[in-house]
């Protein structure tokens, strides 16, 4: 018997294989889940980079235009500085609400979950593995 191995050895070895299998099938699979969540993710991604840019604009270029503004309102209307100033406010919070209302509206649209291709490869995966066994 030393060329032969036992009947008990080649179930355990044929297990341990398939085990194996089974384990570099998930690694696989989560690996396309990564990559189809990554290409899903691209029109939030656009979304979120709007919202960057409309922060940017808006920390860039605040300071020059409530100035100027309220400047130009205290001149022109017979109002206090401080009126001025909020109603500057006020149009400076409208344009930000609009503009991040319009990129989270983008983030929202973009379809990123549920990657319907890696659960529709994984539940494959799964009755083949149940088929296997049962006719094993």
């Amino acid at each position: 018997m030393s060329g032969e191995s036992a009947p008990g050895e080649s179930v355990i070895s044929l297990a341990r294989a398939l085990v194996q299998g089974m384990v570099a099938l998930a690694r696989l699979e989560l690996t396309r889940a990564r990559q189809e969540i990554w290409q899903m993710a691209a029109p939030a991604r656009t979304g979120a980079i709007l919202l960057l840019i409309a922060l940017a604009l808006a920390l860039g270029v605040l300071i020059a235009i409530v100035v100027f503004l309220i400047l130009l309102l205290d001149a022109l209307l017979p109002v206090p500085g401080w009126a001025a100033a909020l109603i500057v406010m006020g149009a400076l919070l409208l344009i930000a609400g609009l503009l991040g209302w319009a990129g989270v509206r983008r983030i929202f649209a973009a379809r990123v979950w549920p990657p319907e291709e890696t659960i529709a490869a994984v539940k494959e995966d799964v009755a083949w593995a149940r088929r296997l066994l049962r006719r094993g």
